[in-house]
């Protein structure tokens, strides 16, 4: 019976585990007008979630793009930074995108 306890225990912990990735990184090209430092850095955050290979966002990445405009009604945004990471869990997973950028 203890061996059983054990063995439960085990796969329990291997099921509830999660790994994290981080897939792409990138910065777009900067038009500055004035030094950097008088910009406002403006960020938004998108994801999706995929449970058993079944997704019903797919548009997020659009979605964070346009958040990050809106916070910048009135200008420009320039130099974004784009991050696109994965977290994995137990037969689902999210797909993250956070986006960063400077406001003129």
């Amino acid at each position: 019976m203890r061996r059983v306890c054990k063995g439960l225990f085990v796969l329990a912990a291997t099921l509830s585990g999660c790994t994290h990735s981080v897939h792409i990184n990138h910065t777009s090209d900067y038009r500055l007008t004035k030094p950097l430092s008088e910009y406002r850095v403006v960020e938004a955050k998108a994801d999706q979630r995929v449970i058993m290979g079944i997704v019903t966002q797919t548009d997020y990445v659009n979605a964070a793009y346009a958040a990050l405009e809106k916070t910048c009604p009135d200008g420009q945004v320039t130099g974004i930074q784009t991050r696109y990471s994965t977290s994995h869990g137990f037969l689902s997973w999210r797909n993250v995108v956070y986006m960063k950028g400077y406001c003129t």
